[in-house]
């Protein structure tokens, strides 16, 4: 497990307008926070650190001006929509003799055999919530999807997880599907034979509409 180190220094200012005129600076914002002490306001240099600032960090052992060092959990990272600059930091601090939820990073492995045979994958999670002891939690966690047929799933009941490692997810929640491709038959339109439209009701040459037999239209008969 790698734990990354991270300097960063207090922040006095706090607010929408402080935090743009930080990054302005060159500097990133982050909080820190638990439930059981006050919430601190930090800033870390945006150029040293936030190409190492990714989602699949766990821990992080914080250092400050002075010396001291705190052990977090990377709980969120904010980012620009358009740039992927990183805006914000949230860290949560961890005890070690503490189970603590993290989200985990899912390591696909393998192509799946559904795809070999036509079909199209559905990547619904990269991330799996677990909880464990901070010296338990992997980088990541390997998953092999070759198996994975057309129409079926993966889910995360059937993540193998390593020793000390506890699922917190829903088990049913679905995490990789593989579906088969929808083939769109093309439907032809219907030929209207107009010739037959206007002919029906028509007269043909050459037939005359026979009289109708209204009653009696026989020869008199001669009186002898």
């Amino acid at each position: 497990m790698e734990i990354m180190k991270l300097a960063v220094e207090p922040r006095q200012e706090t607010g929408t307008r402080a935090a743009r005129l930080l990054r302005q600076s060159g500097y990133i914002p982050a909080i820190l926070y638990s439930s059981a002490q006050p919430t601190e306001s930090l800033k870390l240099s945006a150029g040293m650190w936030s190409k190492h600032l990714t989602e699949q960090l766990n821990l992080v052992n914080l250092e400050y001006p002075d010396g001291n060092t705190q052990m977090v959990a990377l709980r969120e990272i904010q980012r620009d929509p358009l740039t992927q600059h990183v805006l914000h930091v949230d860290f949560l601090r961890v005890r070690m003799d503490e189970a603590t939820e993290f989200h985990v990073f899912l390591d696909y492995q393998g192509t799946p055999q559904g795809v070999k045979d036509g079909g199209v994958p559905t990547l619904l999670s990269e991330y799996l919530m677990v909880e464990c002891l901070p010296s338990d939690v992997p980088d990541s966690i390997p998953v092999d999807i070759s198996a994975l047929k057309i129409g079926e799933s993966l889910h995360a009941r059937d993540v193998i997880l390593p020793d000390g490692v506890k699922l917190l997810a829903d088990p049913a929640v679905t995490l990789v599907s593989i579906a088969a491709v929808r083939v769109v038959e093309e439907v032809k339109p219907v030929e209207v034979v107009e010739a037959e439209a206007a002919e029906e009701g028509e007269e043909k040459p050459g037939e005359k509409e026979e009289p109708t037999d209204s009653g009696s239209h026989g020869r008199r008969g001669t009186m002898p």
